[in-house]
């Protein structure tokens, strides 16, 4: 084969390869959401090599040791009461309930999801890898959830996203946007695993809230992803 019929064959090769089927904006999205995982990883995986470390030192510096007393204890008084003592209510008792960031508690949000981080940020170009997500403020028990704080021109403020295992969402249609009375914005959709999803856009105090006009279509996405 002559070196100029070669040359041929690899041009008609070339011009005959078909397009992509991604754009730029897929890839920055996918981005996002590699790095939404990793954050929440790299934030767990610190806890628990803190507390391991803070463990092993209790330990070996005896802070764990129990007090052992030399002191007898006196003889049982006849007339003590019996049950156990009333607990006070004094200032160093212990809360029941950990707070997460968000403003929520460990019962009822807990940590922010990783699934639905990475989604959530495929939908907002704004949250950037110096974004770690956050756990939503409230939510039904059992739900999953996961928020950002962004700024978007004059709006700033907290987009956050709850699948809940109730299905009370409707099945179709154009949901309706629900607006709070702090400004704030909600939507609630049916998602594709028949749970209900609901995205909140909370804005700062002052201002307006972030993706208000568009939090209808990014919800109804999320849905269809979950």
């Amino acid at each position: 084969m002559q070196e100029r019929d070669l040359t041929e064959l690899f041009r008609e090769a070339a011009e005959a390869a078909p397009e992509a089927t991604f754009d730029e904006n897929d890839v920055a999205r996918a981005s996002r959401r590699v790095t939404a995982r990793r954050r929440i990883g790299a934030v767990g995986g610190s806890t628990a090599v803190l507390a391991v470390l803070v463990t092993g030192v209790g330990f070996g510096a005896g802070w764990f040791e129990p007090e052992v007393s030399t002191r007898a204890d006196p003889p049982p008084s006849a007339s003590a009461p019996e049950g156990p003592e009333p607990r006070s209510g004094g200032a160093d008792e212990a809360p029941t309930m950990l707070s997460v960031p968000g403003g929520g508690t460990s019962s009822e949000c807990g940590p922010p999801d990783q699934r639905l981080a990475g989604e959530l940020s495929e939908e907002l170009p704004e949250v950037s890898e110096a974004s770690a997500p956050v756990a939503a403020a409230d939510c039904p028990p059992e739900a999953k959830t996961a928020s950002f704080q962004l700024s978007r021109g004059q709006a700033s403020g907290n987009v956050a996203v709850v699948l809940s295992p109730a299905a009370a969402a409707p099945d179709g249609g154009d949901a309706e946007l629900e607006r709070k009375d702090d400004g704030g914005v909600e939507v609630t959709v049916r998602a594709s695993s028949g749970r209900e999803l609901t995205l909140r856009s909370s804005p700062d105090s002052g201002g307006p809230a972030p993706y208000a006009g568009q939090l209808r279509d990014i919800a109804e996405r999320l849905a269809g992803e979950l």
